[in-house]
């Protein structure tokens, strides 16, 4: 009976522990698939799924918001569909509620996925590369990190794949798509407070954290919005157009430019890839 007492008392000191410690902090992202009409086989090559496919876009960005800046939910619906979808667009992203209080972030987005997805500006094969294995990015032969200087200090805009294989050569990455319309859902969108709070002169963003970046002041193009760079490069991944061929990773300044509009600004940095510390 005093074995039974002390189990319970050691029971109750645990679970008045785990109540006083603080909820889930950094970012969850709840997915809810909508379904609709996908694109026609030969426009969706590979074998992947779009569902399987924004469940690992999702686990990539969680993992750069997972500590510091709070908790931070965000619930996006998303499926296939183009009454939303304007222009020649593999995707689109609409902001459908924002929070209250202190920290103003979306806290529920809608993406549309074309079904009838456009030819490639820079030519290459119309249609999706729907990876069947999005956690591993075996189809393509050549990883690039891309740095560019930002006022004297070397900042990461481009974690690339490149040199694509088999179903991915030459065509669109779904992936990519998926991470690229999540980062709208997670700050870039023209109708979140945030953003418009933060968008200095139409132009760029400061940076406030963390320190090495602090002070900056990184370039945003209104169209979409997006991050702003090297035209001739194009490595971001919340660029504006994705590149036929490639699958582009959250860069360092993605995650800062969508950190400083949503007020999270202690993204994990860390190059997934290569373990370098940016």
């Amino acid at each position: 009976m005093k074995t039974n007492n002390v189990i319970k008392s050691a029971l109750l000191a645990c679970l008045l522990t785990l109540a006083a410690q603080p909820a889930f902090a950094g970012l969850h992202i709840r997915l809810v698939f909508l379904g609709g009409p996908p694109p026609p086989p030969s426009l969706m090559v590979g074998g992947g799924s779009l569902q399987k496919i924004m469940q690992v876009a999702a686990e990539n960005w969680e993992n750069v918001f997972k500590q510091g800046g709070g908790k931070w939910d965000v619930t996006i619906y998303y499926g296939w569909g183009t009454n939303l979808i304007t222009g020649d667009l593999y995707g689109q992203e609409d902001m459908l509620e924002e929070g209250r209080g202190n920290v103003v972030r979306i806290t529920h987005s809608l993406v549309l996925f074309n079904p009838n997805p456009p030819q490639p500006a820079q030519g290459g094969v119309r249609g999706f590369f729907a990876d069947p294995t999005p956690r591993d990015n075996s189809e393509y032969q050549l990883y690039t990190r891309v740095q560019h200087d930002v006022q004297g200090v070397e900042v990461n805009y481009g974690r690339v794949f490149t040199e694509a294989t088999g179903a991915a050569a030459g065509r669109i990455d779904l992936l990519t798509i998926a991470m690229h319309e999540i980062g709208h859902s997670l700050g870039l969108d023209l109708g979140y407070s945030g953003f418009k709070a933060r968008f200095i002169e139409g132009l760029f963003v400061r940076i406030t954290s963390p320190p090495r970046y602090a002070g900056l002041t990184l370039q945003v193009k209104a169209q979409g919005p997006h991050v702003d760079d090297d035209p001739n490069v194009e490595s971001a991944l919340m660029w504006q157009r994705a590149t036929p061929g490639q699958r582009q990773f959250i860069s360092v300044a993605d995650a800062l430019v969508i950190g400083r509009f949503s007020l999270f600004d202690r993204p994990t940095l860390t190059d997934p890839f290569t373990g370098d510390r940016d």
